[in-house]
């Protein structure tokens, strides 16, 4: 895979006491991940990847590029009173290997939805036995 980053803009927002960095980025093969894309632009810009957060990356369906926000603090301390959370991964259960899902826990309102279910399913042989009565009733008279 191959990465080629171009910077757009960049600025100094003194008031939040950070810089403000847009780009593009064009690769080939796969797109390439967050931390990937993070790492490439900091050393582009002799920035500590530790206190820089990816703020935006942008994407048109199909296409090979992809437009970049990036904010880049003093410290990490600055950037995480400022930054929201990133995103997270995904907990795996304890004790079960990657393969297995975990039970699902029912509540009583599933159960009761899954009778209601099960009623309604009756519900249309219920109507044709229903209808052949009457019809039987109807030929006797």
């Amino acid at each position: 895979m191959e990465l080629e980053i171009r910077i757009g803009s960049d600025r100094e927002n003194k008031f939040m006491k950070r810089r403000e960095i847009g780009a593009t980025a064009a690769y080939t093969g796969s797109t390439p991940t967050r931390d990937t894309v993070k790492q490439e632009l900091c050393k582009k810009l002799g920035l500590n990847p530790d206190s820089s957060a990816i703020v935006r990356i942008s994407q048109a369906y199909g296409s090979m590029s992809s437009t970049i926000m990036l904010h880049s603090y003093k410290t990490r301390e600055e950037m995480l009173a400022l930054e929201k959370e990133g995103r997270k991964k995904k907990a795996k259960p304890a004790g079960k290997p990657a393969g297995e899902k975990a039970p699902e826990a029912k509540d009583e309102n599933a159960a009761a939805n899954d009778a209601g279910a099960k009623q309604e399913e009756k519900r249309p042989e219920a109507k044709k036995e229903e209808a052949q009565e009457k019809k039987d009733e109807a030929k006797k008279e």
